[in-house]
This record gives structure tokens, C-alpha cells and sequence, in this order.
């Protein structure tokens, strides 16, 4: 059975590659316009979910593919019942 964190990074891998392939590059382009940052191999375990990646590498990759690093994130549908309760405890007016 996979795990919620391997379902997340496939998702996230979805959408690299989405993201990567509207700007038209390859994964030797984002490693050129990384400065060698990001290697291909590596790109490509991102991409194909295998492999996870840090928020921080997330947010360079956002940058390169000129998106919001929101836009790379999976819309998480699971738990919705528990995070609406959560919000009606806590609303946002709430907040000090």
C-alpha cells in the first residue's frame, strides 16, 4: 500500500513536470538555469515522486518555473471534515 507521504510526493512530481514542460524546458534547462543547483537525476526522482523535496528546494524550483510554489502543492481533499472543524474552532477573526 503506498503512504500518504509517497501519494504527496507523486502529486508533487505531477506538477513539476506539468509546471516544467509549459516553460517548454527540459530537464537539462532547469539544471542550466539552477547554475547546477539542481541536477538532473535528482529532477527527474522529483518528478517521478520518488524521491521527496524540502520546502526550500520547492520554493527555488517555483522560481525557475516563474509559478507560485502553492501552485506545485497537491490540493489535499483528505481530512477536510477534521480542518473545517478545526476552523470553526479557531476562526480566522480569532487569530490575535
Amino acid at each position: 500500500m503506498i503512504s500518504r507521504r509517497q501519494h504527496i510526493d507523486a502529486l508533487v512530481g505531477e506538477r513539476l513536470r506539468s509546471a516544467r514542460e509549459r516553460r517548454r524546458m527540459t530537464l537539462g534547462d532547469v539544471e542550466a538555469a539552477s547554475g547546477g543547483e539542481f541536477r538532473i537525476s535528482v529532477l527527474g526522482a522529483y518528478e517521478r515522486g520518488t524521491r521527496g523535496l524540502a520546502v526550500h528546494r520547492l520554493v527555488r524550483l517555483a522560481e525557475i518555473y516563474g509559478v507560485s510554489p502553492a501552485e506545485l502543492l497537491p490540493d489535499d481533499h483528505q481530512g477536510s471534515d477534521r480542518d473545517h472543524a478545526a476552523s470553526q474552532r479557531y476562526p480566522p477573526d480569532s487569530v490575535l
